[in-house]
């Protein structure tokens, strides 16, 4: 989220005078094949000659995000979705109170024209920087703090390796909108039977909790991918345990792989497991009926899958029987079922 203006020349050789940023609420729609859908932009001057942004589509609210890799050199706007196998851009000309550009979607390109109406928006939370020890080591992350008036959070650290930072990312702007205190934790991938990174996540889970803004009674971890069979052992390490423990497209391919599952049972924390049924990279029923088992319905504990979803959770665009083109949209009931389900949680026993 960067890039000031740049001044340019007149043809006289003086230098012109440099335009604001185009900061503001900005509105307007896209549309593809016949089918409009609302959009609204708000630009905010977050330091001298930065830009941050964030997207919002009313009608499909999950689908929103904190614009990734800005750029902007006048009249030239430029921005994209972080992180999702099916990546959004924008690329846009201000014109007066005009942002005129494209809107691209994988295949999908829409032109748009949205006018400024009025001041942003700030955002309904704010990045701290964070530097604490664990496991006698200096490290450095970064909080996202919900801005409201409470005083303590609940908390959610996201464990991403290389495949999962993506999604990370974007479940941690999406929990930190709905009130909870996130943190992406960087991993490696863990050698089977390596202890040594599984008690440096425990630490660092450990450090979270002493954190002023964060109620230290719920604090859970997210894992996605094949990674999280070996790092959700890090919730045993913990005193007291883990509030909750959120797990994304884990691949359980037999009994044995299901064995740290059952563990988290046997601890009594309550697992909530996502699915996308389009995610060809793992099986997706086999794992399902595996965890199922594994972790039972004890103490809020569930399954979920989500038809038509990809591993973005997203059904994808789509022309419906009627010959009406659908807009890629969430997964029904994905967004909703997760903050639902966080917000139950209750203190850790």
């Amino acid at each position: 989220m960067v890039l000031g203006v740049v001044s340019s020349c007149s043809s006289g050789g003086e230098r012109a005078t440099t335009l604001p940023l185009p900061t503001g609420h900005y509105e307007g729609p896209i549309s593809y094949q016949g089918t409009d859908l609302r959009v609204a932009l708000d630009l905010r001057e977050v330091a001298p000659g930065q830009l941050e942004a964030d997207l919002h589509f009313p009608e499909l609210e999950g689908m929103s995000f904190a614009a990734a890799n800005l750029r902007y050199k006048e009249p030239q706007l430029m921005f994209e979705q972080p992180g999702q196998a099916s990546r959004a851009a924008v690329t846009a000309i201000r014109e007066g109170d005009f942002l005129r550009g494209v809107f691209t979607l994988d295949s999908i390109k829409a032109e748009f024209v949205w006018v400024r109406r009025g001041q942003a928006a700030p955002r309904s939370y704010q990045p701290q920087a964070w530097a604490f020890q664990a496991a006698g080591k200096a490290q450095r992350l970064t909080l996202l703090v919900p801005a409201d008036t409470v005083s303590r959070h609940p908390a959610v650290a996201l464990l991403a390796d290389e495949t999962s930072a993506a999604a990370a990312q974007a479940r941690a702007d999406l929990l930190a909108r709905q009130g909870f205190v996130t943190v992406v934790v960087p991993t490696a991938k863990v050698p089977e039977g390596d202890s040594t990174s599984i008690r440096s996540v425990a630490a660092v889970f450990q450090a979270l909790r002493h954190q002023a803004s964060v109620d230290s009674t719920r604090v859970g971890l997210w894992l996605r991918g094949p990674g999280a069979r070996e790092l959700v052992l890090a919730t045993g390490l913990t005193q007291p345990a883990a509030s909750f423990v959120v797990l994304e497209n884990v691949a359980v391919a037999s009994g044995e792989e299901a064995k740290p599952f059952q563990q988290v049972s046997r601890l009594r924390i309550p697992v909530l497991a996502l699915y996308a049924a389009a995610d060809t990279s793992l099986d997706v029923r086999g794992s399902t009926r595996r965890l199922r088992a594994a972790v039972g319905s004890r103490r809020g504990s569930t399954v979920r899958t989500f038809p038509q979803a990809n591993a973005d959770f997203v059904v994808p665009g789509r022309v419906n029987s009627e010959g009406k083109w659908l807009w890629p949209q969430p997964a029904p009931g994905f967004a909703e079922g997760l903050t639902s389900w966080l917000q139950q949680r209750g203190p850790v026993q």
